[in-house]
């Protein structure tokens, strides 16, 4: 009867076919990553400058924000940075709300409407932010503006995401943001180790699963 079972479940596996896989890896998306760096730089100098184009530098800008935002999350969420990158907080400039202003809805057709009625864009405020909020920010972004021209703050970009718009926005010369990209694309993981544990955290063939990278 034994026997009989295994034979059963050695045809149900035959029928099932097979699954061909690999291991997630680094540069498949770093190297996009790095191409979208070149070309947020390019689309941000062809902007400030109002260089002639056959593209919308303005659209251009806007799709290459957001690739490199799900380069950014891959990386993150298929463990190819190592954990003390996931954990450390970056530099970031933010612009934030006006703490008086009658707030504006912005348009849904434009990226950045009401800037100069909703934001204090008289300072930028340097803080820290880790790898994950930067890139979910930059992924769900609802406001993707160029700033040039302002007395107070250097040219740059000005993103933020449908939950940060009525708070802050992320704003970047095109150095800093550079500086973002190079910090994933710096990262490089060493050693890499997958297991599983059970609910005392010891190292059993359970179903929780841990992973660690260096």
């Amino acid at each position: 009867m034994q026997q009989e079972e295994i034979e059963r479940e050695l045809e149900q596996m035959r029928k099932l076919g097979s699954v061909s896989s690999s291991e997630w890896q680094a540069y498949t998306w770093k190297n996009e990553l790095a191409e979208q760096k070149r070309r947020i730089g390019l689309h941000l100098d062809e902007a400030l400058t109002d260089a002639e184009t056959e593209h919308n530098p303005y659209h251009m800008l806007e799709r290459a924000i957001g690739v490199a935002a799900v380069c950014m999350r891959r990386l993150i969420e298929c463990r190819l940075v190592t954990d003390r990158f996931r954990d450390k907080a970056l530099e970031v400039h933010e612009v934030l709300a006006k703490a008086d202003a009658d707030w504006r809805e912005p348009f849904v057709s434009r990226t950045a409407s009401e800037i100069f009625n909703n934001y204090d864009l008289t300072a930028r405020h340097a803080e820290r932010r880790i790898p994950k909020v930067i890139s979910d920010k930059m992924l769900h972004a609802r406001v993707i503006g160029v700033l040039s021209g302002n007395a107070f703050m250097p040219d740059g970009l000005l993103i933020a995401s449908d939950t940060q718009s009525k708070t802050q926005l992320f704003h970047f010369t095109r150095p800093e943001i550079a500086s973002i990209f190079d910090a994933f694309l710096d990262d490089e993981v060493r050693s890499s180790t997958d297991g599983y544990l059970d609910k005392d955290g010891d190292f059993k063939g359970t179903r929780k699963v841990f992973a660690t990278r260096d």
